[in-house]
C-alpha cells in the first residue's frame, strides 16, 4: 500500500520518516518559507520519494499566487524533489517540470460532487500533463460514495482518488484498496480535514485485508 505522509513544517520530517512510508510531501502553502537549505536538511533525514506541494486557495489551499509565482517558488526547490503536485492552472509549467525527470501528480480538489461523465472527463485533462491523476471531492451521500467507488473501479490508472472533509472520510481506505495509486495521511498533524493518521490507516488495511 502507498501511503503519503503529508507535513506542513520541518518539524515533523523527522517523525514522518520514522514512519516509513512510500513518500512524504511538503506542503509548501502551509510554511512561512522553504529554502533550498531547509530541503537539503530534510534529504539528510529523508531518503525516500519527495512530494512538493504549492497548493492553492481555489483547491483548499493557501497559496494565493499566479502561474509565475508558482514557478518561482518551486524552481529553487525542484531539484531536491522526485514528484511535483501541479494543479491545471498551473499546468502550463508540466513540460518544464517533466523536463527535470520529476513525477506530476496532476491534481484537482473541489468541495463538490462531479458527475459520472465530468469525472472521466476531469481524469482525461489531468493525464494530459500529469502522470498520477489526483481527484479529490465532497460526496454528499451514499450515491456519489457508490459513484466513486465506480468510477475508480473503471478509471485508468494509475489514479489517485480522495474525499475532501470529514463527511466520508472513510472512503480513504477503502480507495486504496480498490486501486487507488496512494492514501494521504498525517504522522501527528494532519494536514487536511479527515485525513487518518498513517498507523491508522495501516491497521484499518490491515483488519480489512487479514482474509485476502
Amino acid at each position: 500500500m502507498n501511503y503519503i505522509i503529508s507535513c506542513e513544517d520541518l518539524f515533523g520530517i523527522e517523525g514522518a520518516a520514522a514512519e516509513d512510508p512510500w513518500a512524504i510531501e511538503i506542503r509548501l502553502d502551509l510554511m512561512d518559507g522553504c529554502t533550498p537549505d531547509d530541503v537539503i536538511m530534510m534529504r539528510r533525514i529523508w531518503k525516500g520519494r519527495l512530494l512538493l506541494t504549492l497548493r492553492s486557495t481555489d483547491e483548499g489551499g493557501k497559496f494565493a499566487g499566479d502561474s509565475t509565482e508558482w514557478r518561482d517558488r518551486l524552481a529553487p526547490l525542484l531539484p531536491y524533489a522526485d514528484m511535483i503536485d501541479i494543479e491545471e492552472r498551473f499546468s502550463a509549467h508540466a513540460d518544464w517540470v517533466r523536463s527535470e525527470k520529476k513525477t506530476i501528480v496532476a491534481s484537482f480538489h473541489a468541495k463538490r460532487m462531479l458527475g459520472s461523465e465530468d469525472l472521466f472527463t476531469c481524469e482525461r485533462r489531468l493525464r494530459s500533463f500529469g502522470d498520477i491523476p489526483k481527484i479529490v471531492l465532497a460526496p454528499e451521500n451514499d450515491e456519489d460514495a457508490a459513484a466513486l467507488l465506480q468510477f475508480l473501479v473503471h478509471a485508468e490508472k494509475p489514479i489517485c482518488l480522495s474525499i475532501m472533509g470529514d463527511s466520508y472520510s472513510w472512503l480513504r481506505p477503502i480507495f486504496l484498496i480498490m486501486g487507488s495509486q496512494c492514501a494521504y495521511c498525517h504522522a501527528g498533524d494532519a494536514t487536511a480535514a479527515g485525513q487518518f493518521h498513517i498507523r491508522e490507516m495501516r491497521e484499518i488495511h490491515c483488519l480489512l485485508m487479514r482474509n485476502g
